[in-house]
Protein backbone atom coordinates (compact mmCIF):
# COMPACT_ATOMS: atom_id res chain seq x y z
CA UNK A 1 0.00 0.00 0.00
CA UNK A 2 0.98 3.43 -0.52
CA UNK A 3 2.09 5.74 2.13
CA UNK A 4 -0.04 8.59 0.57
CA UNK A 5 1.54 11.23 2.93
CA UNK A 6 4.96 11.08 1.73
CA UNK A 7 5.71 12.73 -1.14
CA UNK A 8 8.84 10.69 -1.89
CA UNK A 9 6.17 7.21 -1.88
CA UNK A 10 4.06 9.01 -4.40
CA UNK A 11 6.88 10.00 -6.95
CA UNK A 12 7.75 6.25 -6.42
CA UNK A 13 4.46 4.56 -7.32
CA UNK A 14 4.53 6.70 -10.06
CA UNK A 15 7.89 6.42 -12.09
CA UNK A 16 7.60 2.71 -11.10
CA UNK A 17 3.82 2.30 -13.10
CA UNK A 18 5.12 4.57 -15.75
CA UNK A 19 8.73 2.73 -16.86
CA UNK A 20 6.33 -0.61 -16.84
CA UNK A 21 3.64 1.05 -18.83
CA UNK A 22 6.65 2.62 -21.19
CA UNK A 23 3.87 4.08 -23.20
CA UNK A 24 5.09 6.13 -26.00
CA UNK A 25 3.66 9.51 -27.15
CA UNK A 26 1.77 10.15 -30.63
CA UNK A 27 4.28 12.73 -31.22
CA UNK A 28 2.87 15.24 -29.72
CA UNK A 29 4.37 18.80 -32.08
CA UNK A 30 5.72 20.59 -29.05
CA UNK A 31 6.74 23.38 -31.00
CA UNK A 32 2.81 23.70 -31.36
CA UNK A 33 1.90 23.62 -28.02
CA UNK A 34 3.89 25.74 -26.46
CA UNK A 35 3.06 28.63 -29.00
CA UNK A 36 -0.36 28.10 -28.27
CA UNK A 37 -1.60 30.33 -24.95
CA UNK A 38 -5.19 28.71 -23.61
CA UNK A 39 -7.24 32.01 -23.30
CA UNK A 40 -8.68 30.23 -19.84
CA UNK A 41 -5.54 30.81 -17.93
CA UNK A 42 -5.91 33.29 -15.27
CA UNK A 43 -4.14 36.77 -15.37
CA UNK A 44 -2.50 38.90 -12.61
CA UNK A 45 -1.64 42.06 -13.44
CA UNK A 46 2.19 43.20 -13.36
CA UNK A 47 1.96 46.16 -11.02
CA UNK A 48 0.78 43.68 -8.55
CA UNK A 49 3.38 41.19 -8.97
CA UNK A 50 5.82 43.65 -8.85
CA UNK A 51 4.36 45.81 -6.20
CA UNK A 52 4.46 42.01 -3.71
CA UNK A 53 8.03 41.65 -4.83
CA UNK A 54 7.10 38.41 -6.18
CA UNK A 55 7.20 35.60 -8.89
CA UNK A 56 4.65 33.46 -10.36
CA UNK A 57 4.81 29.65 -8.85
CA UNK A 58 2.57 26.63 -9.66
CA UNK A 59 1.25 26.27 -12.52
CA UNK A 60 0.97 29.62 -14.29
CA UNK A 61 5.04 29.07 -14.14
CA UNK A 62 4.81 25.39 -15.49
CA UNK A 63 3.04 26.83 -18.53
CA UNK A 64 6.37 28.66 -19.57
CA UNK A 65 8.38 25.59 -19.59
CA UNK A 66 5.51 23.04 -20.77
CA UNK A 67 2.41 23.28 -22.90
CA UNK A 68 0.04 24.75 -20.91
CA UNK A 69 -2.87 22.96 -18.79
CA UNK A 70 -6.15 24.71 -17.70
CA UNK A 71 -6.05 25.93 -14.24
CA UNK A 72 -7.40 28.46 -12.11
CA UNK A 73 -4.61 28.56 -9.64
CA UNK A 74 -2.73 31.98 -9.19
CA UNK A 75 0.28 31.07 -6.79
CA UNK A 76 2.78 33.81 -5.96
CA UNK A 77 6.67 32.81 -4.47
CA UNK A 78 7.68 36.07 -2.20
CA UNK A 79 10.74 36.34 -0.41
CA UNK A 80 10.13 36.05 3.66
CA UNK A 81 11.43 39.52 4.17
CA UNK A 82 9.01 40.39 2.02
CA UNK A 83 6.00 38.01 2.74
CA UNK A 84 4.45 40.97 5.32
CA UNK A 85 4.11 43.71 2.69
CA UNK A 86 2.95 41.77 0.32
CA UNK A 87 0.19 40.64 2.25
CA UNK A 88 -0.46 44.47 2.39
CA UNK A 89 -0.10 45.22 -0.58
CA UNK A 90 -2.69 42.55 -1.21
CA UNK A 91 -5.04 44.24 1.31
CA UNK A 92 -4.82 47.68 -0.15
CA UNK A 93 -5.33 46.11 -4.05
CA UNK A 94 -9.05 44.92 -2.16
CA UNK A 95 -7.87 41.45 -1.43
CA UNK A 96 -9.85 39.64 1.37
CA UNK A 97 -7.46 37.17 3.20
CA UNK A 98 -9.65 33.98 3.65
CA UNK A 99 -7.46 31.39 5.39
CA UNK A 100 -4.21 30.45 5.99
CA UNK A 101 -2.22 28.04 3.89
CA UNK A 102 -0.98 24.36 5.45
CA UNK A 103 1.78 22.43 4.27
CA UNK A 104 1.58 19.47 6.72
CA UNK A 105 4.04 17.05 4.62
CA UNK A 106 6.25 19.72 2.80
CA UNK A 107 10.24 20.00 3.55
CA UNK A 108 10.34 23.03 2.03
CA UNK A 109 9.59 25.13 5.12
CA UNK A 110 6.51 26.71 3.35
CA UNK A 111 4.02 28.61 4.21
CA UNK A 112 1.65 30.70 3.11
CA UNK A 113 -2.50 32.38 2.69
CA UNK A 114 -4.75 32.46 0.33
CA UNK A 115 -6.65 35.81 -0.83
CA UNK A 116 -9.53 37.14 -2.98
CA UNK A 117 -10.52 39.58 -5.02
CA UNK A 118 -14.13 38.74 -6.62
CA UNK A 119 -13.79 35.85 -8.46
CA UNK A 120 -10.26 36.12 -8.47
CA UNK A 121 -8.18 33.94 -5.99
CA UNK A 122 -3.95 34.38 -4.91
CA UNK A 123 -2.34 32.25 -2.73
CA UNK A 124 0.95 33.64 -1.67
CA UNK A 125 3.58 31.94 -0.59
CA UNK A 126 7.28 31.48 1.17
CA UNK A 127 9.47 29.60 2.94
CA UNK A 128 12.69 30.96 5.41
CA UNK A 129 14.81 28.26 3.62
CA UNK A 130 17.81 29.32 1.32
CA UNK A 131 16.26 28.16 -2.09
CA UNK A 132 13.72 31.08 -2.03
CA UNK A 133 16.01 33.82 -1.77
CA UNK A 134 18.69 31.57 -4.33
CA UNK A 135 15.59 31.54 -6.88
CA UNK A 136 15.10 35.40 -7.03
CA UNK A 137 18.66 36.14 -8.27
CA UNK A 138 17.42 34.84 -11.91
CA UNK A 139 15.28 36.71 -14.15
CA UNK A 140 12.68 34.61 -16.11
CA UNK A 141 9.81 36.49 -17.65
CA UNK A 142 6.65 34.39 -19.40
CA UNK A 143 5.29 35.34 -22.50
CA UNK A 144 3.06 37.81 -20.92
CA UNK A 145 5.96 39.37 -19.43
CA UNK A 146 5.48 38.23 -16.16
CA UNK A 147 8.58 37.78 -13.49
CA UNK A 148 7.95 33.48 -12.93
CA UNK A 149 9.68 31.07 -11.27
CA UNK A 150 13.08 29.81 -12.70
CA UNK A 151 13.04 26.23 -13.73
CA UNK A 152 14.80 24.45 -11.15
CA UNK A 153 12.90 25.73 -8.16
CA UNK A 154 9.96 25.18 -9.78
CA UNK A 155 10.98 21.33 -10.28
CA UNK A 156 11.95 21.53 -6.16
CA UNK A 157 8.49 23.22 -5.47
CA UNK A 158 6.95 19.95 -7.27
CA UNK A 159 9.44 17.62 -6.26
CA UNK A 160 8.25 18.22 -3.08
CA UNK A 161 4.63 17.99 -3.48
CA UNK A 162 4.66 15.13 -5.67
CA UNK A 163 0.28 15.27 -6.47
CA UNK A 164 -0.26 13.55 -9.22
CA UNK A 165 -0.77 16.97 -11.63
CA UNK A 166 2.38 17.67 -10.56
CA UNK A 167 4.28 14.78 -11.34
CA UNK A 168 2.49 15.40 -15.46
CA UNK A 169 4.12 18.52 -14.57
CA UNK A 170 7.84 17.25 -14.21
CA UNK A 171 7.96 15.07 -17.08
CA UNK A 172 6.71 17.64 -19.69
CA UNK A 173 9.06 20.17 -18.71
CA UNK A 174 11.59 17.86 -18.29
CA UNK A 175 11.03 16.06 -21.23
CA UNK A 176 12.22 18.85 -23.25
CA UNK A 177 15.58 19.98 -22.35
CA UNK A 178 18.93 18.14 -22.98
CA UNK A 179 20.85 15.73 -20.70
CA UNK A 180 22.90 18.48 -19.85
CA UNK A 181 20.16 21.02 -18.86
CA UNK A 182 18.66 18.12 -16.83
CA UNK A 183 22.05 17.86 -15.06
CA UNK A 184 21.91 21.88 -13.91
CA UNK A 185 18.87 20.78 -12.50
CA UNK A 186 19.78 18.08 -10.73
CA UNK A 187 22.43 20.10 -9.54
CA UNK A 188 20.31 22.84 -8.44
CA UNK A 189 17.90 20.90 -6.40
CA UNK A 190 20.42 18.77 -4.31
CA UNK A 191 21.44 21.81 -2.84
CA UNK A 192 18.19 22.35 -1.42
CA UNK A 193 16.74 18.94 -1.01
CA UNK A 194 17.85 16.19 1.41
CA UNK A 195 15.96 13.46 -0.35
CA UNK A 196 18.50 11.00 -1.34
CA UNK A 197 16.89 9.53 -4.83
CA UNK A 198 15.48 13.59 -6.05
CA UNK A 199 18.46 13.17 -8.61
CA UNK A 200 17.33 10.14 -10.06
CA UNK A 201 13.83 11.10 -9.92
CA UNK A 202 14.65 13.99 -12.20
CA UNK A 203 16.12 12.03 -14.84
CA UNK A 204 13.39 9.40 -14.73
CA UNK A 205 10.48 12.16 -15.03
CA UNK A 206 13.02 13.79 -18.14
CA UNK A 207 12.75 10.08 -19.85
CA UNK A 208 9.15 9.31 -19.41
CA UNK A 209 8.55 12.75 -20.29
CA UNK A 210 10.82 12.31 -23.64
CA UNK A 211 8.18 9.43 -24.88
CA UNK A 212 5.52 11.50 -25.00
CA UNK A 213 7.29 13.95 -27.42
CA UNK A 214 8.65 10.89 -29.46
CA UNK A 215 7.64 11.28 -33.05
CA UNK A 216 8.68 8.71 -36.01
CA UNK A 217 12.40 8.10 -35.96
CA UNK A 218 13.00 10.47 -33.22
CA UNK A 219 16.58 10.33 -30.98
CA UNK A 220 15.95 9.16 -27.82
CA UNK A 221 18.88 10.27 -25.86
CA UNK A 222 17.72 14.26 -25.28
CA UNK A 223 20.20 15.41 -27.81
CA UNK A 224 18.62 18.62 -29.32
CA UNK A 225 16.09 19.28 -27.71
CA UNK A 226 15.24 23.11 -26.21
CA UNK A 227 17.96 24.62 -24.00
CA UNK A 228 17.12 25.80 -20.40
CA UNK A 229 15.11 28.82 -20.25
Amino acid sequence: MIDVTSAAARRRFYLDRARRKNTRGGGSNLARLMDSDLPGLPSLDERLLTAVDGVLAGALAAAAYAPARMTSDVDVLVRTSAYGDAERCLRHAGYRRERTLAFPNAALGLFGSSWRKGSASLDLISSPQPWVAESFQTLVRNKRGLRILPLPYLVLMKLDSARGIDQGDLGRMLGRLRDDDVEQIVSAVCRHYGDPHAADDIRQYAAIGRWEYETDGAERDGAGRDALP
